[in-house]
């Protein structure tokens, strides 16, 4: 029997940043004394759940799945729910941190919504030998691939400047101190003195996107966004983007979360094997078109990946 979802409202909020505005319902089957009930967040977590639902990935598993509130970990570690689907590692370890929550853990990285490096400018990340903003003279670049000397906009937050540094090490063009996937906050705020080296001598500038993000994407070499900004831009990920970040080890992969009491539950493995699976990450790169990309494996990376030293 067929994953059964019911719904605590008629229709869930459109999806937002996830490249798509379609609303999310559920049937309303009674899924029996046995169900798993799971905090869920709004747009792709729950388009996921649907899909799963709707295929029949996670076979003989009932859920109910219910809107996710801020305190959802404290309240599946305390009994009051089994499993939370809302939320990203930071997020997760921030709540384990502030002790508010125990006897939890990650049992399945579902999906990450990347940052990715976008030019109006230029086509590729291929070597070149050309050069732009040297100072040394005119520019001799030429072609369709970024130059040595390009100025690259990066987001000017804590978390974003992170993000695109080991974006740009995802795509060989800077090295940093520092593996991609740590999840400790020396980790998740690296800044531009973790480069330990930038084989295309990048120029990098933190830039606010709040407004003109079509403007700073016309006049910059090249720019790091978020889903959200790059529509704003009206590019599309797997289409526009020169390099996206790598989901499988993100740190930032949307996860769900169980309680120690449901540790080897056959339920929680059937439907952490069914999120995992070739079937949903299909399901998300036809999807989102890469505004959203599989933590488990992932088809949408358009750059060579060196995770660092």
């Amino acid at each position: 029997m067929g994953l059964v979802v019911m719904a605590v409202a008629a229709s869930v909020a459109a999806l937002t940043g996830c490249g798509s505005s379609s609303d999310v319902t559920y049937d309303t089957s009674s899924p029996g004394a046995d169900a798993l009930t799971v905090y869920a967040g709004t747009g792709s977590y729950r388009s996921i759940l649907k899909f799963v639902s709707d295929k029949g990935l996670a076979a003989g598993v009932h859920l109910t799945v219910v809107d996710a509130p801020a305190d959802a970990d404290a309240k599946i570690a305390a009994g009051q729910g089994d499993l939370a689907f809302f939320q990203h590692v930071p997020a997760f370890d921030a709540d384990v941190a502030a002790g508010s929550i125990k006897d939890l853990s990650v049992v399945s990285a579902v999906d990450v919504v990347p940052y990715g490096l976008y030019s109006s400018r230029w086509h590729d990340l291929k070597d070149t030998s050309g050069w732009v903003n040297s100072g040394l003279g005119a520019d001799n670049a030429s072609g369709r691939s970024l130059p040595h000397g390009s100025r690259i906009a990066v987001p000017d937050t804590v978390t974003g400047a992170a993000r695109a540094l080991y974006l740009l090490q995802s795509a060989a063009l800077v090295r940093l101190d520092r593996r991609f996937g740590g999840t400790t906050v020396p980790d998740l705020t690296i800044t531009q003195s973790n480069v330990l080296d930038s084989p295309r001598h990048l120029s990098l500038a933190p830039v606010s996107y709040a407004q003109y993000v079509g403007d700073i994407y016309r006049n910059y070499d090249a720019v790091v966004l978020a889903p959200d900004d790059a529509a704003k831009a009206g590019l599309r990920p797997d289409r526009d983007a020169l390099a996206l970040e790598p989901g499988q080890g993100n740190p930032y992969a949307h996860v769900l979360v169980a309680p120690a009491r449901l540790a080897g539950d056959h339920r929680v493995l059937e439907l952490a094997r069914a999120l995992e699976s070739p079937q949903v990450a299909a399901f998300l790169e036809n999807t989102y078109h890469g505004a959203d990309i599989p933590a488990a494996r992932s088809t949408t990376n358009r750059a060579p990946v060196s995770t660092g030293p």
